[in-house]
């Protein structure tokens, strides 16, 4: 009766076991938590993620190239390709570090005015665009941003200002557009508020009431631009398509082993008519597009 009762045991262990392992293919994956290595690896991480809005309960990547903001309060070298981007108190730093070179200078910092978050959070997320979020209690801004997307999308609490501080590069106003030669490394950004509205400098601040919207982005030039006057405003009609979501669906012909790959963005339009997203794509991938 005792043998009899550990083999069941041992049956209903196995069952259990093997209902947590979901095959694929050749291979398979666990649906609970597989433990430590022998070295004490690849355990949880510590403390709580720094969540708010719409990422609040929901499981969280921590592996992404945006994961260290689930822990940090403020973090550098954010590398979504083309930008590098920084969180401060005051917003999120914008720059461009090129391979090779060690930089640490914040040319363009994005925000809004009287902040001072000593954090900033994880609003949202989606294949491969995140949302960062920074509220001290009196103001506010939110910022999107994806791998390979030029654009960086902001929107703002609607009491507050926009705020663009540029500590290096050349600044030029046209109407609500503001151009950024030369940031550093020889990057080229646009800000783009909406349309009606108006930037007024303060010394190397720019602050704009966004014509009483709350939304604007910038824009990284491609750095081959030579007319970048030119080359704004063509991108200026995707400046106010701003991503709402990212989902990246994959099928595999296993007769042929080819992959195909489908990048969908569902979008809001904010102003304008344009309604297709600006992207950009990594060079592995506009090396191996379908026909």
């Amino acid at each position: 009766m005792k043998d009899r009762y550990i083999l069941l045991l041992f049956i209903a262990i196995v069952f259990t076991v093997s209902a947590q392992i979901v095959p694929v293919g050749s291979g398979s994956y666990t649906t609970i938590f597989p433990g430590v290595d022998q070295a004490g690896r690849n355990s949880y991480p510590s403390g709580t993620p720094l969540l708010s809005g719409n990422a609040l309960g929901k499981p969280v990547p921590t592996n992404d190239w945006w994961s260290k903001k689930l822990k940090d309060n403020h973090v550098d070298n954010l590398f979504n390709y083309p930008f590098t981007l920084k969180t401060v108190n005051d917003g999120l730093v914008v720059s461009y570090i090129p391979r090779g070179v060690i930089d640490d200078l914040s040319p363009v910092t994005v925000g809004v005015s009287g902040l001072n978050a000593v954090k900033a959070t994880v609003s949202d997320y989606s294949d491969w665009t995140v949302s960062m979020n920074w509220n001290d209690g009196s103001h506010g801004f939110n910022v999107t941003s994806g791998i390979a997307m030029p654009f960086l999308y902001f929107t703002k609490n609607s009491t507050d200002i926009a705020r663009v501080t540029v500590t290096s590069g050349t600044v030029t106003i046209n109407n609500e557009i503001l151009i950024i030669e030369n940031a550093k490394n020889g990057a080229d950004f646009v800000v783009y508020a909406p349309v009606g509205s108006a930037w007024i400098k303060n010394a190397g601040v720019y602050t704009s009431t966004l014509n009483g919207k709350n939304y604007w982005s910038l824009a990284f030039l491609p750095p081959t631009t030579a007319n970048i006057p030119l080359v704004a405003q063509e991108y200026k009609k995707y400046a106010y398509v701003f991503p709402k979501n990212t989902t990246t669906v994959w099928n595999f012909n296993e007769a042929t082993s080819v992959i195909r790959t489908d990048f969908i963005v569902q979008t809001e339009v904010k102003e304008g008519s344009e309604t297709n997203i600006l992207l950009g794509l990594l060079p592995h991938q506009w090396a191996n597009l379908a026909s």
